[in-house]
């Protein structure tokens, strides 16, 4: 009997050590399954270790001919596919070569410009080079050697393009001033014809004289022209007109009120490509109301008469002269500079 109770107690044991051999079994299987289930799927988006390779920059690829190689314009934030990617009439090249984001119409401040330069020196010393080392055209103003007068264009600080014209050796610019802000970055008070902001745009503003010289009184002063550029003096317009006028007409510079200086006026109001295209936009009265449109226009000049006047410059649609005239300092007028 005892012999009997021995074995089943032993044949009892020998059960259990089944029964977990077959538990820690499945359990194994079980892990298994979820390793190749789930962990192992997961690990199978990853390539090979030998097939992870490096991708390699190609340094050639400008898809837009911009000088930016695609990579940097990856880097920079600029489109690739786009030259101009604020579609400002400037390459993102020839901004950020002159401290103008390619993104907006901002200017970089000077401390992040020169982070940017590090970046992209540290990223490609050719490109460095010759975006911040070599001569290239500065559609931001003077001092570039490359700046052709009649082809080359000047940008001011809202980002505003202007074409140009070279009439004799005068460079002017072949629109009017349509800025909203002085050098500085300052709001300043642009008045358009019958407050309407369209007109500036096609037309360009018209501003009191104090606001034109950025409330210099020094003849000559730069005002709310871009860098490089100036309000024209008295004499610089009697230089321009001078050269206008017909051989054998009289052009009196120190005329006051009258018009003269025949056929200079007619040939300032003509447009085309070599012309100085002088728009009849009318201008803003010391009352406060717009007049002349289509029938007249008036610059001012920076040459002072009187404390309270200015000499300025007319063109009227029914003469083909031009008119010197000293003009109160409230009038609204258009500004056009002229390069230094």
């Amino acid at each position: 009997m005892e012999q009997n109770n021995q074995f089943i107690k032993s044949d009892t044991g020998s059960k259990k050590k089944s029964v977990l051999l077959i538990i820690s079994i499945l359990i194994i299987i079980g892990f298994s399954a979820i390793y190749f289930l789930f962990l192992k799927k997961e690990d199978s988006s990853s390539l090979p270790v030998e097939n992870k390779k490096e991708v390699k920059i190609d340094k050639e690829l400008d898809t837009d001919q911009d000088g930016l190689p695609d990579y940097m314009e990856t880097i920079l934030g600029t489109d690739k596919n786009n030259s101009d990617t604020d579609g400002d009439n400037y390459s993102d090249f020839d901004e950020i070569k002159n401290s103008y984001n390619p993104l907006n119409d901002k200017k970089f401040t000077e401390e992040e410009w020169e982070v940017l330069k590090d970046i992209i020196k540290g990223k490609d010393e050719e490109i460095f080079r010759e975006m911040f080392e070599s001569s290239i055209v500065n559609p931001n103003n003077a001092g570039v050697n490359d700046f052709v007068c009649g082809t080359s264009v000047v940008k001011d600080i809202d980002g505003n393009v202007y074409n140009t014209v070279s009439i004799r050796d005068q460079c002017w610019m072949k629109e009017n001033l349509k800025v909203t802000k002085n050098p500085a970055g300052d709001a300043i008070t642009r008045y358009c014809y019958n407050d309407d902001p369209n007109i500036c745009n096609t037309n360009g503003g018209l501003y009191d004289w104090n606001t034109a010289m950025n409330k210099s009184t020094q003849e000559g002063a730069q005002g709310i022209c871009p860098n490089g550029w100036h309000i024209p003096k008295d004499s610089e317009w009697y230089d321009l007109e001078n050269y206008l006028k017909d051989d054998g007409q009289a052009c009196d510079a120190n005329r006051n009120g009258t018009m003269d200086c025949d056929t200079a006026g007619e040939k300032l109001k003509q447009s085309g490509p070599n012309s100085f295209n002088g728009l009849l936009v009318g201008c803003r009265s010391t009352n406060h109301l717009f007049n002349y449109l289509d029938s007249g226009a008036a610059f001012w000049s920076s040459t002072e008469s009187e404390s309270r006047v200015s000499w300025s410059r007319l063109l009227d649609l029914s003469y083909s002269t031009v008119g010197r005239y000293m003009s109160y300092k409230e009038y609204g007028f258009s500004v056009r500079c002229l390069k230094d």
